[in-house]
């Protein structure tokens, strides 16, 4: 897994746990999580990536107001099983 995906996913997981009352679905977001690992644009780093996720799916996260989700976090799925297989993980 490449640096900046496991900083991001650190990230975002530290962040469910302190504010682990104002996420709902949890198995839905960390999922959401790993899927939108595999989309953070090239120009954006781990914590920034980070702090706009959980600001869109963390109630409250980003004060008052949900912020609008960026084109990269929307329609997330998770990655194909090509994704896996590529690094010598197979599936079960």
């Amino acid at each position: 897994m490449s640096d900046k995906r496991t900083d991001f996913l650190w990230i975002v997981q530290m962040i469910m746990i302190k504010h682990q009352e104002r996420v709902t679905g949890w198995s839905g977001v960390a999922g959401d999580a790993v899927a939108a690992s595999h989309r953070i644009p090239a120009e954006m780093t781990a914590r920034d990536a980070a702090l706009a996720f959980c600001s869109v799916f963390v109630e409250g996260f980003n004060g008052e107001t949900r912020a609008e989700v960026p084109a990269w976090l929307s329609a997330l799925r998770d990655p194909s099983r090509s994704v896996y297989e590529d690094r010598g993980l197979r599936s079960v």
